[in-house]
């Protein structure tokens, strides 16, 4: 078919940082995420197909300043199309290549709103599983979106009345499996432990010393060193006294080997860190 969710087919206007850029009908640029699914695996395309419904269940009801909007979605032969908005602006990461590190008015003010969308998604029983500098968009006015759901979970509630309120301090259904990418993953998730919200406060961390220093934490490791030096639960690097004691500080809760002892995402928002002037 020429059209599919109404947006047209045909060229590509350029490639974002995630997915390709296309034009609807109504000239309105959005984003597209496109896989193709098996065709030779029936059950290979059963799992990807799964995977992507799990991933369009948790977007379609996110609605929230700093989580990319969901448009819709369509399956056309074997090709599933994820739309939605499109993010002018680039990643965080891709900032600080060409940029380097960022000054700590500038990474306090992202981490805020990287809290805020975490906060919003762990009171609506969601772990994102994977929050590092390229799954956070910065807008050209400074608004920061998180995007690239594809590791994310629905937390599945206790049957009990308190469950819901206990979702974003950890007190609900925790995961086992090793998603993410190592140098920013918890302890938990590198050793394959039960983990649930508090794994995506470990890694606001590493993304806050990402922005601070233009690396993640152990990036001099290499990927399989750094996990085991995480997975052990040794000394992870802080940032250095040219930061502020309250940035220094924020850091320090954040990486708490024991999940229970690291704040919510709702208590760190109210951190000194956000009060300097």
């Amino acid at each position: 078919t020429e059209n599919c969710l109404g947006w047209k087919r045909g060229k590509v206007i350029g490639q974002g940082a995630f997915g390709k850029v296309r034009m609807t009908n109504g000239g309105q640029l959005i984003a597209v995420k496109q896989v193709e699914l098996s065709i030779n695996d029936r059950e290979k395309a059963k799992k990807e197909y799964e995977n992507l419904q799990r991933e369009v269940e948790i977007l379609k009801d996110m609605k929230h300043t700093n989580i990319v909007n969901f448009i819709g979605t369509c399956l056309e032969h074997n090709v599933v199309s994820i739309f939605m908005e499109f993010l002018t602006g680039g990643s965080i990461a891709t900032v600080l290549k060409e940029f380097g590190p960022l000054e700590e008015e500038v990474y306090r003010r992202f981490t805020r709103q990287v809290l805020e969308g975490v906060n919003y998604l762990h009171h609506h029983s969601v772990v994102h599983r994977d929050i590092n500098g390229n799954n956070v968009m910065l807008l050209p006015c400074g608004t920061i979106k998180l995007v690239d759901f594809g590791c994310a979970r629905k937390i599945h509630e206790r049957s009990n009345a308190s469950s819901m309120r206990n979702s974003a301090s950890g007190g609900a259904r925790q995961y086992q499996s090793v998603k993410g990418t190592p140098f920013w993953m918890a302890p938990e998730v590198v050793t394959g432990k039960l983990y649930g919200p508090k794994s995506d406060i470990w890694s606001v961390a590493c993304t806050v010393i990402e922005m601070a220093t233009a690396h993640p934490p152990l990036y001099e490791l290499g990927q399989y060193a750094a996990m085991f030096h995480i997975g052990e639960g040794r000394p992870m690097p802080v940032l250095s006294k040219h930061h502020t004691r309250h940035a220094r500080s924020f850091v320090v809760q954040c990486l708490r080997f024991d999940p229970q002892a690291r704040p919510t995402a709702g208590e760190l928002l109210q951190h000194k860190f956000f009060k300097i002037r």
